[in-house]
């Protein structure tokens, strides 16, 4: 494969990758759904149009989000005679705490997956079944010879550790 080859398909994989972040960060900032959709799609343009300027390694959802607030305000200019938006300040306030947010969840994100790896082969199989999955409690309950009631407080106890480990985590790395 081609250098500009393996930079297309890294490219491509992180543009799909954040397109569930970059909805709700421009949702956050277009109340409407459609609108925010739109929106979507003109970012994604634009980031595809423009990716040989990203570097590889540097911080792709910084950069998706910065290009996608540029979108966010040339949508709203054009709309702003025609139905109420928020003044650029307000924008400006929402996208920086949106950020902040997505460092946060990221983290926890980051910690929920150390955590469950710690876990015994056991749990760390419930989890999978249920969660990665999609599996229901009474299949994970045949599969695994419980009973269904065992299987929900497995889940409940499992759940409660993950969340402890999570805050410990986070609260050692000062994030907490």
């Amino acid at each position: 494969m081609s250098e500009t080859d393996q930079d297309t398909t890294e490219f491509i994989q992180l543009l799909t990758e954040h397109q569930r972040l970059l909805f709700h960060y421009i949702h956050s900032l277009i109340p409407a759904r459609n609108d925010a959709d739109e929106v979507l799609q003109e970012t994604n343009l634009v980031l595809w149009r423009e990716y040989h300027q990203f570097e590889s390694g540097s911080n792709f959802r910084a950069w998706a989000c910065t290009v996608a607030l540029n979108q966010v305000r040339a949508f709203t200019s054009k709309k702003r005679a025609k139905r109420p938006c928020f003044d650029t300040e307000t924008m400006m306030l929402i996208s920086e705490r949106q950020e902040h947010r997505s460092v946060y969840f990221d983290s926890r994100l980051d910690a929920l997956e150390n955590c469950i790896q710690k876990l015994p082969p056991r749990k760390r199989a419930f989890v999978d079944q249920r969660y990665r999955l999609g599996c229901s409690v009474e299949s994970i309950a045949n599969q695994m010879g419980s009973s269904v009631e065992a299987v929900y407080k497995m889940l409940r106890r499992i759940r409660t550790t993950l969340h402890d480990c999570v805050d410990q985590t986070l609260s050692q790395e000062g994030l907490g």
